[in-house]
């Protein structure tokens, strides 16, 4: 989950700079509703976050959403704030390239027999502590602010 709560529906509301009453509208649900979800009384379902992701243009808030509502999730995926793209590419090339000097050869050792024994067990965490930091920070690409040669602010998006 979030480390420093902050409630996502509310953002994604503010970053598309709309009124509760025109937010409301845009999402086709009432301001009643709207101002449930910002005050954490109900949590809106998967729909409507979506259709609040593509009106702010911040597909992170589908994540965020999953993250805050499944359990399960939050156990095995990894937090993510939102990044601007170079910041985000710059950091999957050092988590790259930290990860092929030091833990390729060390999980290609570790894997080398088919098992992970008790000794190699401490080694193999954090190997795999690195993998799951290359994971996050492509993660970060996939959600990252983007902005167009036409210096438009292109947020996060698919497709």
């Amino acid at each position: 989950m979030q480390s420093d709560y902050r409630n996502i529906y509310q953002d994604a509301r503010r970053t598309a700079g709309l009124t509760q009453e025109r937010w409301a509208e845009l999402l086709g649900i009432s301001v009643d509703a709207v101002r449930q979800y910002e005050t954490d009384k109900i949590r809106p379902s998967d729909e409507v976050v979506l259709r609040m992701a593509e009106a702010a243009g911040q597909h992170i808030i589908c994540y965020w959403h999953l993250l805050n509502k499944s359990r399960v999730a939050s156990e095995i995926l990894p937090d993510l704030e939102q990044k601007k793209l170079p910041e985000a590419v710059l950091s999957l090339l050092v988590a790259v390239q930290t990860f092929q000097d030091d833990g390729l050869r060390e999980l290609t050792r570790i894997a080398a027999d088919g098992k992970i024994s008790p000794e190699e067990l401490a080694d193999y965490n954090k190997v795999m502590e690195q993998l799951r930091g290359v994971i996050r920070e492509a993660l970060h690409i996939e959600f990252a602010e983007k902005e167009g040669k036409d210096g438009v602010d292109h947020k996060a998006g698919r497709g």
